[in-house]
């Protein structure tokens, strides 16, 4: 496939999570371009809670990952659109919050916060919010 078509793919899946909607153009162009594509197959360890996060989080392409809690039940199923790692960017210790596996094969979109925070100062703002909102599920649950 050509890299334009690739672009194109990959700015559209980025649209279609909440957290980059409403973002102008540019600013995709900076998101895609300071991504790194990666696949994982079924039951991969992709956070280990209490691992330094390496400021990274990602969007799920296709596939589905659960968060399990210490004591090895499902928080949440996640799926393709939805953002994991914010948590263990915004906590003091830069620490992973929980551990994420794959429940079936996973293509997923991974950043370096300090890649695009400066580029684009609302992705952290939103990121800082959506790190509540997570923390706040997961632990009413």
């Amino acid at each position: 496939m050509e890299w334009e078509k690739v672009n194109a793919l990959i700015k559209a899946l980025v649209r279609q999570c909440q957290l980059f909607q409403g973002l102008e153009e540019h600013d995709l162009n900076i998101l895609v371009a300071n991504s790194i594509m990666r696949e994982l197959p079924r039951g991969k360890l992709l956070y280990r809670k209490g691992e330094k996060s390496n400021d990274t989080f990602c969007m799920l392409i296709s596939g589905k990952v659960d968060v399990v809690a210490k004591d090895g039940h499902v928080i949440k199923e996640l799926g393709a659109g939805e953002v994991i790692g914010e948590i263990g960017l915004s906590n003091p210790y830069k620490t992973r919050t929980a551990s994420v596996i794959t429940k079936e094969p996973v293509e997923l979109l991974e950043w370096n916060i300090h890649h695009i925070k400066d580029k684009i100062p609302d992705i952290w703002k939103k990121l800082l919010k959506l790190a509540w909102v997570h923390m706040r599920e997961y632990y009413e649950e």
